[in-house]
């Protein structure tokens, strides 16, 4: 027996829409996972999370805000502040904040995938081009989505880490745009989210010096940004510099080489107090070697993806050497190596790694194997980290030639 009319008319629009259709499966899968996690609870949630949530809430809301609660920055303490308000229990609310905000993250990755590879067309593209380039951006969207530390970040861990990453991936997006009063609006977001925003500031001080398209007195913007962020605490009696007190009392807070994350001192030793201004100095030389070159290979430097891919190793470098580096901390490396990979199929090797290695030491904080392969990640993570610098190089030396 043949297939009806019917079936014929349902097969044809299936294979008419199939690229939505599959975008919002992929949506669905995404939001059902995050669902699923809902009411998990990691040891974040009960030591620190919903008690701060409980505080706040027994302080009446938003007058907890008179004092401090918690080590986040006063943004994210008022968002708490108001979600006490709402008949939600406080991890489900949590887990909430965090997915909603997945959603701009993974727009603004496709925005920026769109914006290079329109810019890498010669002329006006043709209409299908174009068409392909926007269905190529909202893979990319979906990737992000789907990426598993993004989602365990958000639904499983109840970690804010999307809001901050989505202010720092659209800070760059406008930065490389000129659009300079948004990006240093969103500069100044992304650090009343995170301090973690530092991870951004080399290939902002590249992009500065390379182009010299804007003043750093831009800064004061981001600056008044971040404190105008607490102003409902400073309603509440908040002292003016609280928003840089919590964050100079967070430095030195994790009193370790390494937490969790494979850094370099993984394999060299955990001796803090001896060895921490050693790693914070070789950190400094790294990026200022890296900023050397830069200046030294001005061709096409902050062209299509090698921005990014360049942002990527700034980012990369400040891991792998600074003290005190822990497993989340490489969540906004991890999706900006994916958006590169996606752009340049040569790094997407990288992103595979990366984003294996977190999902390893995820692993191991959410779901209690205590793993016994710290010392063999930390070496994959060195060796891959040291083969994409290699082949950053080897990709600009190439480009030069032909050029």
């Amino acid at each position: 027996m043949k297939t009806t009319s019917l079936e014929n008319k349902c097969i044809d629009a299936i294979d008419r829409h199939r690229h939505v259709l599959l975008l919002a499966l992929l949506f669905v899968v995404g939001v059902a996972i995050r669902w699923a996690g809902r009411y998990f609870v990691s040891e974040d949630m009960t030591y620190c999370l919903i008690p701060w949530f409980e505080k706040i809430q027994a302080a009446g809301g938003l007058p907890a805000l008179a004092g401090q609660v918690g080590d986040y920055g006063l943004l994210y303490q008022s968002l708490i502040s108001l979600m006490t308000y709402l008949p939600l229990p406080a991890v489900v609310q949590y887990k909430l904040l965090s997915s909603l905000f997945d959603i701009p993250l993974a727009l603004v990755a496709a925005a920026i995938y769109r914006d290079v590879r329109m810019e890498s067309l010669s002329g006006a593209p043709a209409a299908d081009v174009v068409r392909r380039v926007r269905l190529q951006s909202w893979l990319v969207a979906a990737a992000v989505w789907l990426l598993p530390t993004v989602m365990l970040n958000s639904s499983y861990w109840g970690q804010c880490d999307s809001l901050y990453a989505t202010c720092c991936l659209a800070t760059l997006y406008l930065l490389r745009r000129n659009t300079f009063v948004g990006a240093f609006v969103m500069l100044g977001l992304a650090f009343a989210c995170k301090l973690q925003t530092v991870f951004i500031l080399p290939i902002i001080g590249v992009y500065y010096l390379l182009s010299k398209r804007f003043s750093l007195l831009w800064i004061l913007l981001s600056v008044a940004v971040m404190w105008l962020s607490g102003i409902v605490a400073f309603a509440y009696g908040r002292s003016l510099l609280a928003p840089i007190l919590i964050y100079t009392g967070q430095v030195g807070h994790y009193q370790e080489m390494y937490m969790s994350f494979p850094s370099l001192w993984m394999l060299v030793g955990n001796d803090y107090w001896s060895m921490r201004w050693f790693a914070i100095m070789l950190t400094v030389a790294a990026l200022a070697v890296g900023l050397w070159y830069c200046l030294n290979h001005k061709t096409d430097l902050l062209a299509r993806e090698r921005f990014y891919a360049v942002a990527a190793w700034f980012m990369w470098t400040m891991l792998l050497f600074l003290p005190s580096m822990h497993d989340r901390y490489a969540y906004l490396l991890d999706i900006t190596l994916l958006l590169v990979g996606f752009m340049n199929r040569r790094f997407l090797k990288y992103a595979v790694i990366t984003a294996l290695v977190s999902l390893y030491y995820y692993g191991i904080y959410l779901f209690g194997d205590k793993g016994n392969g710290h010392v063999m990640a930390a070496i994959i993570y060195l060796v891959t980290y040291l083969h994409y610098t290699w082949t950053l190089v080897s990709n600009i030396k190439r480009e030069e030639t032909l050029s």
